[in-house]
């Protein structure tokens, strides 16, 4: 990429760039750009991946919460009836 950039700065300072050594510069940034490209896919991908999953544990812990609740709930009840049993006459 570097050599081929340093060819297109000295032609365009020279005055003029040839056909062939525009392609090749074309061809340079293709080549250098596409691994960048490839690898914030790679990450991407990585990353919703991992978004997903983080979604899946949260819905599994909301799940999970509202079993507990309700468990409290319930034995609020049950212990609220235990206490007026204990006091009744």
């Amino acid at each position: 990429m570097r050599r081929a950039h340093d060819a297109a700065q000295r032609a365009l300072a020279s005055g003029s760039i040839q056909p062939k050594q525009r392609a090749e510069y074309v061809e340079a940034v293709r080549r250098y750009f596409a691994g960048f490209e490839r690898e914030a896919r790679e990450h991407l991908r990585d990353v919703d991946r991992r978004l997903e999953h983080l979604n899946q544990v949260r819905f599994n812990l909301t799940a999970e919460r509202g079993v507990a609740v309700k468990r409290i709930e319930a034995t609020r009840e049950i212990l609220a009836e235990v206490e007026t049993m204990e006091h009744a006459p």
